[in-house]
């Protein structure tokens, strides 16, 4: 699945952007866990529903883009996915800040 994300760039750079986001807002977070503003969960929780709900369904999506002949509809889903997970990200990232 990683193999059909590597070989389409416009894919490649979503999942890239995704990444790049989640890493930025779990430092965020943990730097604010650390300084004593936030809490255990919310850490731990930082660190394992980005990679459950936002990075594991694009990985999966790719790996649907074999089942659809055209790959058209999958890589829509595909990239309309990626950027309300870059939004949803970026408003997170906004909050934590803003505290």
């Amino acid at each position: 699945m990683l193999t059909l994300i590597a070989h389409h760039l416009g894919m490649l750079v979503a999942l890239w952007s995704v990444l790049i986001l989640t890493g930025v807002n779990l430092v965020v977070q943990v730097i604010k866990g650390l300084t004593g503003r936030g809490s255990w969960q919310e850490m731990a929780n930082a660190a394992t529903h980005p990679l459950l709900y936002h990075i594991l369904p694009l990985i999966l999506l790719a790996g649907l883009t074999t089942l659809d002949p055209t790959h058209f509809l999958i890589l829509i889903w595909y990239y309309l996915a990626a950027l309300l997970i870059i939004v949803v990200d970026l408003l997170n990232l906004s909050q934590y800040i803003k505290r």
